[in-house]
């Protein structure tokens, strides 16, 4: 990822009762985002989220995305609409020293990541949550994947791999 959305904030200018935000991002960023998730188009990206200060240093961000994107049909390589709606929740905690072992538990409900010079990066987030929230099989509505019709007869019995290892031991 080259082109994150620069929405960020430092822990120092959050208050002790937290912030709450709206991001909307610019006609030239969502180009960025399209062109890197290999969309067509992303018409929306906006962002709304709080920011709270929690015990030693810990952070939690919390939010919901909406986005406006236009796919590629892998059937038909016509345009589809989609409208995402994609709630995210990241913990920042103080990051380790690099030789120290944290343990961690995988069932934990939010996500758990380091906080790294003193910076919430809001955009980052959103990114990957937009990226993991897309369509990877992207369908215009009421188009299915049908199977070229083969000729009948041997042919198609000659493409089954029983039919190749049958073939093969008749040849012996």
């Amino acid at each position: 990822m080259t082109s994150e959305l620069e929405w960020s904030h430092r822990v120092s200018d959050i208050p002790e009762t937290g912030l709450a935000a709206e991001r909307h991002a610019t006609p030239e960023a969502r180009a960025k985002v399209a062109a890197e998730l290999d969309l067509l188009d992303c018409a929306r990206l906006d962002a709304r989220y709080e920011v709270k200060p929690l015990k030693h240093g810990r952070y939690l961000l919390q939010g919901e995305l909406e986005a406006d994107v236009t796919q590629t049909c892998v059937v038909t390589l016509e345009p589809v609409e989609g409208h995402i709606v994609e709630p995210f929740e990241v913990e920042f905690r103080p990051g380790p020293p690099a030789e120290q072992v944290v343990e961690f538990n995988a069932l934990e409900v939010r996500d758990i990541e380091p906080l790294e010079n003193g910076t919430i990066p809001v955009g980052r987030i959103v990114y990957e949550h937009l990226a993991s929230a897309l369509n990877p099989y992207p369908r215009k509505e009421g188009v299915a994947f049908e199977q070229p019709a083969s000729e009948q007869g041997e042919e198609e019995a000659s493409g089954s791999p029983f039919a190749i290892l049958e073939q093969l031991k008749s040849k012996k």
